[in-house]
């Protein structure tokens, strides 16, 4: 007698039909991975672009799937009959849902509004660590990690997938980058994995800007493994590097135009600012909160998405709270009135060529903001402006100089290349590749922001002109005092 295989059906709009299986089922139907429905998958991008309203639920879901393509093309996918049987066990069909749950549980400590508030969280966590005032570092994935291996009851996602046969710690560590297996590591966390063959697609399509179309079919097509050391390592076919250096440079032009620069970014970062003042002030949760006891309650983490951050902001909208910056800053995001951005050397993006040169933009940056600190406070001492320097840059692909290891084939992000000969290279390594020049360099995009009012007055005094002619890379100014935080104000509770 036939076996019943479990499937369960659902439609996107950028795959078409998604089958999960049992336990990919019954993780679906939890409140863990249901809040994912209530995250934007670009925060604020949705105040720029209308239909940026996709969500980390749909974006993950088309991560499994792309995740599954893939490894039907390097040879690594069971059939049917063994995915979609819950009693298969054997290794191959344990591999296989296993990287499929990754792809599916990868986002599953997202925060409100995706990276947005998740800001708010790691700088606050920076400003207590110092002290030890907090338990744990602040980021998705430890939430993420957390609520994979730490939820063994009932609605539980460990309990789910013990009772499945899955193994929550190594699952944790695949989504990590971290498996004992290069092959899993690649596939879930590197330079051509299946997180970004889904955002990439699916954040073009939802916004309407193309930078990030690539050519999904001829990539899974020229896809291979190759073992080198031992070890199985995924690899492009030399014939495909165009194919893999356009799916890079799309991710690059992309993050540079919509994700890094202007667009809805100003947004999201007075958002983490507004949050972050309710960290400080404990009106929010706090992380090692949301680790120790909201993680543990799956109708309460439920509730922590894009509606917990807006019920707040609504909160302080009917006059609960009154500290004059973040009330304007509440205002301001509630009605859509964007801040004006400074693009003004040194605050404008460059092109990074080494750690060196790096650091010399950060302290020019540095330099201007505590000249134009000073230079807003002498026309308005209310006024207040906000300035960011990236933790990350936008990159094509790691250089050498990023890569560690005796042998850097084995490393983790960079893409290989399967050669006619039968070697594998990385892809920075072939003669003909674009990208063996262009991973020398990065985009680093730094960001000062003031109100539309304060950047008028700038303007009618001269001191945009001034900051032009003072700072320009030709007469850059003497050191002066750097800022001590991020934002500067002078108003108080």
């Amino acid at each position: 007698m036939a076996k019943t295989l479990y499937k369960k059906v659902m439609h996107d709009n950028i795959h078409g039909h998604i089958v999960l299986n049992r336990v990919e089922s019954r993780i679906l139907e939890t409140p863990y991975f249901q809040r994912l429905r209530w995250i934007k998958q670009l925060g604020f991008t949705f105040y720029i672009y209308p239909g940026a309203t996709h969500t980390r639920h749909a974006h993950v879901l088309g991560v499994l799937h792309m995740m599954d393509k893939t490894l039907k093309a390097i040879g690594k996918a069971v059939p049917e009959d063994k995915l979609f049987d819950p009693d298969a066990r054997d290794e191959g069909t344990q591999f296989h849902r296993t990287m499929r749950l990754a792809a599916m549980l990868h986002d599953i400590g997202t925060m409100p509004f995706s990276h947005t508030i998740e800001i708010a969280y790691i700088n606050f966590w920076r400003s207590q660590r110092k002290s030890r005032k907090t338990k744990y570092e602040a980021n998705h994935e430890n939430l993420g990690s957390h609520i994979i291996e730490n939820t063994d009851f009932d609605g539980g996602i460990t309990k789910i997938l013990k009772e499945e046969g899955i193994n929550p710690k190594e699952l944790s560590e695949t989504i990590a980058g971290h498996s004992s297996t290069l092959l899993a590591n690649q596939l879930i966390h590197s330079d051509v994995d299946a997180d970004r063959m889904d955002y990439l697609l699916r954040d073009a399509r939802h916004t309407g800007v193309h930078l990030g179309s690539y050519d999904q079919n001829l990539l899974l097509k020229n896809l291979a493994i190759a073992k080198v050391e031992n070890q199985e390592v995924l690899c492009v076919q030399e014939d495909a590097v165009n194919v893999v250096e356009s799916f890079l440079t799309s991710r690059y032009f992309w993050y540079s135009q919509i994700i890094n620069d202007g667009t809805g970014y100003k947004f999201d970062l007075i958002a983490a600012k507004i949050y972050q003042y309710f960290l400080e002030n404990g009106l929010a949760y706090s992380f090692d909160s949301l680790m120790d006891q909201v993680s543990q309650n799956p109708n309460e983490y439920f509730t922590f998405n894009d509606s917990y951050f807006m019920a707040k902001l609504h909160e302080y909208l009917a006059g609960r709270i009154t500290h004059p910056l973040i009330r304007e800053l509440s205002e301001m995001l509630a009605s859509r009135k964007a801040p004006a951005q400074i693009k003004i050397d040194p605050v404008t993006p460059t092109l990074v060529e080494s750690e060196d040169h790096r650091k010399h933009l950060i302290d020019q940056v540095l330099d201007v903001s505590a000249w134009l600190e000073n230079e807003i406070h002498e026309i308005d001492p209310n006024a207040w402006m906000i300035y960011d320097i990236p933790q990350k840059d936008v990159i094509f692909t790691k250089g050498h100089q990023s890569i560690s290891g005796s042998n850097p084939v084995l490393s983790r992000d960079p893409v290989k290349v399967l050669t006619r000969h039968g070697d594998v290279k990385l892809l920075i390594d072939m003669s003909h590749s674009l990208l063996k020049i262009m991973s020398q360099y990065r985009n680093f995009i730094p960001r000062i922001y003031v109100s539309p009012a304060t950047y008028e007055k700038l303007d009618k005094k001269g001191i945009l002109e001034e900051m032009r002619n003072q700072f320009s890379k030709s007469n850059l100014p003497k050191k002066t005092k750097k800022v001590n935080s991020k934002t500067k104000k002078k108003s108080s509770n």
